[in-house]
C-alpha cells in the first residue's frame, strides 16, 4: 500500500448531526461539509476543527490567516546582542529566526522579536499560499 497527501478546498457551516452514525448521536455539534463535486457530508466539531483551517477569503491568504496560523511564540536572548524566536504553527510545525544588533548597548528584545516575526510571517505567507494553490488545483502538474 502507498501513502498519499491530499489537500482540498471545501465550504462548511456549523451543523448538528441529522442522524446517528459512527458513535455520534443526532444533534451532536459538527459541520456540514460541501465538496466541489457536490458531495455533502457531516463531520464532528472536534475532528473538523483539528483537520481544517478557516481562511478569511476564498482565493487569497490574508494577514489574519497568517497571524491565526501561529499558535505559540517563544523568544530568548542569546549572548548579549541576539534575539532568537521560535514560532509554532497550528499544525505543530515550528520555525526559528534570529536577529542581532552590532552593539550590545543597542539590544532591544522587542525590536529583535519584531524583526524575527516579520521573517517568520513572510515564510508563513508562502506556506499557506502553497496549501491554498494545492487545495484549489491538486497536484496534477499543470503549470
Amino acid at each position: 500500500m502507498k501513502n498519499y497527501i491530499s489537500v482540498k478546498m471545501i465550504k462548511a457551516e456549523p451543523c448538528k448531526a441529522w442522524k446517528d452514525f459512527k458513535g455520534h448521536m443526532t444533534g451532536d455539534e459538527g459541520y456540514k461539509i460541501y465538496y466541489p463535486d457536490g458531495y455533502v457530508s457531516w463531520c464532528p466539531k472536534d475532528i473538523f476543527e483539528a483537520q481544517y483551517l478557516e481562511l478569511e477569503k476564498e482565493n487569497t491568504i490574508s494577514q489574519s490567516d497568517v497571524d491565526n496560523f501561529i499558535s505559540k511564540v517563544e523568544a530568548i536572548k542569546m549572548g548579549d546582542k541576539t534575539t532568537v524566536v521560535q514560532a509554532t504553527f497550528k499544525n505543530g510545525f515550528s520555525m526559528v529566526s534570529g536577529s542581532s544588533c552590532v552593539e550590545p548597548k543597542n539590544f532591544d528584545m522587542e525590536i529583535g522579536k519584531q524583526c524575527c516575526m516579520e521573517k517568520i510571517k513572510d515564510h508563513v505567507w508562502g506556506f499557506l499560499g502553497f496549501l491554498l494553490q494545492s487545495a484549489k488545483n491538486g497536484f496534477k502538474g499543470d503549470e
